[in-house]
């Protein structure tokens, strides 16, 4: 996403646009896209394998879970890649370490950054645009955290912004002056300080420009009532 002179987001059809769906929890990947012509996978799932009843072949090797049938016709028609057998050598089985290299694609060391955020200060190396990464989600995922990068971070963007409870135009104008002149001069006095402060800054311009999206966003397609469904419609009024 970008923003043009006046601040105001502006989209074009040709930016690509990268959109990571990062599903926390216990999913069953090979109960997700079963080897059904594996005879192992029966062999050591007599009770938790899929049956076959219940399969949607994508090949002859492998197939979906009959709840994942929406994903067979972006399969079919050349949108969908599914990669297998993604991993680390040496793995200690921690669950809490695997997350942690995940986020950080760092399985020799401990690193304080994510790859998604290092990612975003390689595209917009300048900080000229706040709105180059947004997540939507509570908390900010690690896989978004950089020193120097500022990422907007979205509950609900409808209501999304600073001191919206604040009813009064004016007195909301005169606590977000405040609010910046809280943090720009403590720039320069210090590392967690220098964050802090480029965080808070960022986090203000992005809601200056997020506020205007919900508006100007139009669409017929109906989205779900879940939390995925609701985050990927944030996307689309986004970006679109």
């Amino acid at each position: 996403m970008g923003s043009n002179g006046n601040g105001h987001a502006k989209t074009t059809h040709e930016d690509p646009v990268l959109v990571v769906v990062q599903l926390s929890g216990g999913n069953d990947f090979m109960n997700t896209v079963v080897p059904y012509s594996d005879p192992h996978y029966y062999d050591h799932r007599a009770t938790l394998g899929v049956p076959e009843d219940d399969l949607i072949p994508i090949n002859e090797d492998l197939a979906f879970h009959a709840p994942a049938a929406p994903l067979k016709e972006f399969w079919d028609d050349g949108k969908l890649a599914i990669v297998q057998g993604v991993g680390y050598p040496n793995s200690s089985r921690s669950h809490f370490r695997s997350m942690y290299i995940w986020h950080t694609c760092e399985p020799e060391k401990i690193s304080t950054e994510g790859w998604l955020g290092m990612t975003t200060g390689q595209i917009d190396p300048d900080t000229e645009n706040v709105l180059t990464a947004v997540n939507f989600g509570r908390g900010l995922p690690q896989a978004l955290v950089s020193k120097g990068v500022p990422v907007t971070s979205v509950g609900n963007l409808d209501n999304y912004g600073l001191m919206t409870g604040l009813d009064d135009e004016d007195d909301r104008n005169e606590t977000l002056e405040r609010f910046k002149e809280m943090y720009a001069p403590a720039i320069g006095t210090g590392a967690v300080m220098d964050y802090l402060s480029e965080t808070g800054l960022g986090v203000l311009d992005g809601a200056h420009v997020l506020k205007k999206v919900p508006g100007m966003y139009k669409s017929e397609v109906e989205y779900g009532g879940n939390e995925i469904a609701r985050g990927l419609k944030d996307v689309a009024r986004v970006h679109l």
